[in-house]
């Protein structure tokens, strides 16, 4: 681990230097105090050009080498989701501080191990739930938290997108097999966080899921895969604190932003009033009395989990974390026991001890 007490600049490696690599990278390139000097990939090709397209020091084939040889201070972990829990564990057993995507681990049990190793060692962990600010929620939350809707009825999260054959040929297999944490359950998970961001803890679940296509071609299997997780799915969801919300979220659904992407539409009701996205940047609602739903001021930006990733690093502070392991692995209990509800066809309750 890199010692220094008085840091210029915070030290970071990138395990799995694949495509959402390039995302992390165009966050990082804009903070200051922090430069990324080492990244590990197996496919050297691949880790090369990531190299040179974004000048890093050191590239390595072996991420246990990069962790060891390189003088850093953390990781980001970007590979796919049955891998996150041994190289969490392997890193934090090194005294590096760890950001790792989502979803945090394939079970809740998995997520809870990451979540006491990290306590324990004193290390800065964070779960890279990047929708929070990615979407307008953030925002939107500044108004929740001034009591713009009051106390909240109810909420619905809808987030929708093709990945059909026909409309997104380039699809990967991994977004449709369970051991990668694929499908419309655990892929969007981001809706469970949002969840719990809006209104806290969920007390019970029912789901409805389908998978629309049991067997298609992907970009790197065209001669076809079976596909093992849904891609439609549907919950309701009751709140500890009272009001429930609808969630749908779906690889099976046309249409995107005119930008080409696809964001979460997201409106929350209360007694006094009712907010809700307006595409992906911009919100609207209406507080007090009844009349006709207007323009918000968004605001300025919510903090993405990278800059308070390094901005905890310098502080050593994990206060500073929005989304931490414990944010990984509550979301992650929903993702549970949304599959039990399909599976037993009953609502299933969520404990909180």
């Amino acid at each position: 681990m890199h010692k220094n007490k008085v840091m210029k600049k915070i030290r970071l490696g990138i395990v799995g230097a694949g495509r959402f690599a390039d995302t992390h990278m165009q966050h990082f390139s804009k903070i200051k105090d922090v430069e990324i000097v080492a990244a590990s990939r197996t496919n050297e090709k691949r880790l090369s050009e990531f190299q040179k397209k974004w000048k890093i020091n050191s590239i390595y084939t072996d991420y246990e080498e990069m962790m060891t040889k390189s003088n850093i201070d953390g990781v980001i972990i970007i590979t796919p989701t049955n891998s996150h829990k041994d190289i969490t564990l392997s890193a934090i057993d090194k005294g590096l501080h760890v950001l790792c995507e989502k979803p945090l681990a394939l079970s809740a049990k998995d997520c809870k191990i990451m979540l006491d190793s990290a306590e324990k060692k004193g290390v800065i962990h964070s779960t890279n739930f990047n929708q929070r600010g990615n979407t307008s929620l953030g925002k939107i939350m500044r108004y929740i938290d001034r009591d713009f809707v009051g106390r909240i009825f109810h909420a619905n999260i809808w987030w929708g997108m093709s990945h059909q054959y026909d409309a997104r040929p380039d699809t990967l297999a991994w977004r449709f097999k369970s051991e990668y944490g694929g499908g419309s359950v655990y892929e969007l998970i981001h809706v469970f966080d949002m969840l719990r961001f809006i209104n806290g803890e969920i007390s019970r679940i029912v789901s409805t899921l389908d998978t629309t296509t049991k067997k298609r071609p992907t970009a790197d299997y065209p001669e076809g895969i079976n596909v093992d997780v849904p891609d439609a799915s549907g919950f309701l969801c009751e709140w500890v604190n009272g009001g429930f919300a609808v969630v749908h979220t779906s690889f099976a659904s046309r249409g995107t932003d005119p930008d080409g992407s696809t964001s979460a539409r997201i409106e929350i009701s209360g007694e006094k009033g009712k907010i809700a996205t307006n595409g992906k940047y911009l919100i609207e609602g209406i507080t007090g009395n009844n009349g006709p739903i207007h323009q918000l001021d968004p605001g300025p930006e919510y903090a993405q989990p990278y800059s308070l990733f390094v901005e905890a690093i310098k502080k050593n502070d994990q206060k500073i974390i929005d989304t931490s392991f414990y944010d990984g692995l509550k979301a992650a209990e929903i993702v549970d026991a949304a599959y039990e509800s399909f599976n037993k066809s009953k609502w299933i309750e969520i404990s909180h001890t």
